[in-house]
């Protein structure tokens, strides 16, 4: 088995229960990142032992624009189990992937409130307040990077 069918694998399984959780309790259990940051160091470290190509610097830049995402999570903007994610795609991704994953989510995210914001002005509900959980949003960014980027 190819390295990046299993990277893949493994990102998507963690993407699919970090958006499970978030969706239930709109927060990331510190057992499963700790476990994705273990995987992901795991399959770095299998595929440099060999002899695959790593771009350490690409790597590097790619968990530090994830840790970057602290800053709006410290603001309320962002949630910080969101930011954690964003350092282990990071890790996987490389650092141009892993912001056109940010952005690419953001884009989906917008879109749904556009349209929650619609119906809550329909409904004669508030918006203010209401809180949305990112990941399921960037699990779709994600395969849209893989099957259309």
């Amino acid at each position: 088995m190819k390295i990046e069918i299993l990277e893949k694998a493994v990102l998507i399984i963690f993407l699919l229960i970090f958006t499970y959780q978030d969706i239930r309790k709109k927060e990331i259990y510190t057992f499963g990142l700790i476990l994705f940051y273990i995987a992901v160091t795991g399959m770095q470290i299998y595929k440099l032992l060999s002899g695959s190509y790593i771009d350490i610097k690409d790597i590097f830049f790619g968990v530090f624009s994830g840790a970057l995402l602290f800053v709006p999570s410290r603001l309320n903007i962002l949630g910080e189990g969101d930011a954690f994610v964003f350092m282990g795609t990071g890790a996987v991704l490389g650092f141009k992937r892993n912001l056109m994953l940010f952005f690419i989510s953001v884009f989906i995210i917008s879109i749904y409130a556009l349209f929650m914001s619609i119906y809550c002005m329909v409904k004669k509900r508030k918006i203010k307040g209401m809180k949305v959980a990112m990941l399921p949003f960037i699990t779709m960014a994600n395969c849209i990077i893989w099957f259309y980027i």
